[in-house]
């Protein structure tokens, strides 16, 4: 039959506990970070803030000038300005708009990003984990099968013919 697999974990936790020997283990991995709403300073208030407000006027409201003479006057030159400014307001208008689409953009960008971060540090913490179990696995054959001492002479590899004189 076979032999069932060895948790190494279970079996260095079994060493310390039984033993005490092993003077070394690794270091246990990184608890994966929560990822809070917090970590994200956009707003979603903000973005529909711009979305709902981000349009000008680009014409004169002549309710705002009033009645009377004075309110003549204002609608008169209240128009006028419109009038000349009219390319600068709607220059300034997709001005405006464009400046919503890069931040709705951004912010699309921003999750995309902290997604990604959550998935390499996830990944990042499996790494260290798997890291972990094999130096417990190292630990424990060099514990159960420790490296064997060789004799002096067995230390310097011969090189062939280097005593011999094999030719001539």
């Amino acid at each position: 039959m076979g032999e069932p697999a060895l948790d190494p974990e279970a079996f260095l936790e079994r060493l310390k506990a039984d033993h005490r020997i092993l003077r070394w283990e690794p270091l246990p991995p990184d608890q994966v970070p929560p990822v809070r709403e917090s970590d994200q300073i956009r707003s979603k208030s903000s973005l529909e803030y711009l979305h709902h407000h981000w349009a000008l006027p680009d014409t004169f409201d002549p309710a705002v000038a009033g009645g009377g003479f004075r309110g003549k006057i204002v609608g008169i030159v209240g128009r006028l300005t419109y009038r000349v400014l009219s390319p600068y307001l709607h220059a300034e208008r997709d001005l405006l708009a464009h400046v919503v689409r890069v931040n709705e953009a951004l912010e699309q960008r921003c999750d995309e990003l902290t997604l990604r971060y959550e998935q390499l540090s996830r990944e990042m913490i499996n790494r260290q984990a798997a890291e972990a179990a094999n130096q417990a696995k190292l630990a424990a054959w060099l514990h159960l099968d420790p490296p064997r001492t060789s004799s002096p002479d067995s230390r310097t590899p011969r090189i062939a013919g280097s005593g011999d004189s094999a030719i001539r």
